[in-house]
């Protein structure tokens, strides 16, 4: 199947932007001191490795040239994400810092993947990249109720409604 160009450069920004999610993710995983935290943020790691294999087997199940150039919109995208991840957490980076990263990073790439939606020719690659929108909508509510719980476990686990990690 061919790609278009535009969305080749989609799959190869959001293959990285997925990369350096996880990396974000593995390194708040090994600095938060609570556990939940630790495992959540793994999760969250694993998955986004498992979306960039997602978009990196699309583009070469596609003909996608290998040395495709990102979307012109986007071509400083990438590397302020990596310097971000690289930078953002710090040791002295609070639980709920890094929490609150994790959500600005998240609803990024539900911004990305909707607008790549949004110029997408075919109905394959829409719905790709729907279905990565909407895991990546998956990933904040986890990451909020996180925070809310973090920032205050008895009024938590009293609350009506909203997404629950721990099921």
């Amino acid at each position: 199947m061919a790609l278009d160009e535009a969305l080749c450069g989609v799959l190869a920004a959001g293959a990285e932007k997925e990369r350096a999610a996880h990396d974000f993710y593995t390194q708040a995983a090994a600095k938060t001191a609570n556990a939940l935290g630790k495992k959540m943020f793994g999760r969250l790691a694993e998955e986004e490795a498992r979306h960039e294999q997602l978009l990196r087997s699309w583009a070469s199940q596609g003909a996608c040239p290998v040395n495709v150039k990102f979307p012109v919109h986007d071509k400083d995208f990438v590397a302020r994400g990596r310097e971000k991840a690289a930078t953002a957490v710090k040791p002295q980076t609070t639980d709920l810092e890094a929490i609150e990263l994790g959500q600005e990073m998240e609803r990024k790439a539900i911004r990305f993947y909707e607008d790549g939606a949004g110029g997408a020719s075919d109905a394959a690659s829409r719905d790709l990249l729907l279905r990565l929108k909407a895991e990546e909508e998956k990933h904040l509510a986890l990451l909020a109720d996180l925070y809310e719980y973090m920032k205050d476990p008895g009024i938590w686990s009293v609350r009506d409604g909203g997404a629950h990690f721990d099921s």
